[in-house]
């Protein structure tokens, strides 16, 4: 970044590394090392397109996998979004969001989560990358979760997408023995239709652990194990 602040970001502001989760409804939460706070923002569709496509700066976490990234000045109300690789040695790009009170959703936050996630579906095989859908914050649980990723067996492209716990009664994921089992899995021959399909999976999953679209965020890793 220059030394110049960007555009809408006061000059001399204090940022704190946050994650975030994906925008649903118009609405995102940030975590940081002190607290979790749900906002509004002012561009939802122009965050949401930054997010989930290896277009930002990302953290890691444990498992040699990542999470995205950005700083965020609570107290004004402002997101910065930076990019994930420089323009130049000088020049990171960069994107300012105005955060405000979160209001009510003017259209379905899960809707928004399915469509979210189906498109950072294609993205990460298109980097050879998977992604796993868990509870958002920097100490979140190994469970519950969804992951998805394209992987090969015997020499074909296969889409595999698991979770756990299993989810029950949803007439998407396929009913499965009640015989103690920690999850529970779909795969099928990788093709745009099922790459897509990962959203509603996922989603379907995730609206089964009682918790929100703000609850979650997306833990990134190279290649499907």
């Amino acid at each position: 970044m220059t030394n110049d602040a960007p555009g809408g970001l006061e000059v001399g502001a204090t940022l704190t590394t946050a994650m975030i989760s994906p925008v649903s409804g118009g609405l995102v939460r940030t975590w940081t090392d002190s607290d979790s706070v749900l906002w509004s923002v002012d561009d939802p569709d122009g965050l949401s397109e930054l997010l989930g496509r290896g277009l930002i700066a990302r953290t890691s976490v444990p498992g040699e996998r990542f999470r995205e990234a950005v700083l965020l000045d609570a107290e004004a109300g402002t997101l910065l979004v930076q990019g994930r690789y420089p323009e130049s040695a000088e020049n990171i790009s960069a994107r300012v969001f105005r955060l405000g009170e979160p209001v009510r959703p003017e259209r379905n936050p899960w809707t928004d989560l399915d469509h979210f996630l189906a498109a950072a579906a294609a993205s990460a095989v298109a980097r050879d990358e998977y992604w796993v859908v868990e509870l958002g914050g920097w100490d979140a649980p190994h469970e519950p979760y969804c992951f998805f990723g394209v992987i090969a067996d015997e020499g074909e492209r296969v889409s595999v997408i698991e979770t756990a716990p299993v989810p029950r009664d949803t007439g998407v994921w396929p009913e499965v023995p009640e015989d103690g089992r920690p999850g529970t899995s779909v795969s099928s021959p990788a093709s745009e239709d099922t790459i897509e399909a990962a959203g509603i999976f996922a989603v379907t999953a995730v609206e089964s652990w009682g918790v929100s679209p703000w609850d979650v965020a997306l833990t990134f890793g190279h290649r499907a194990p």
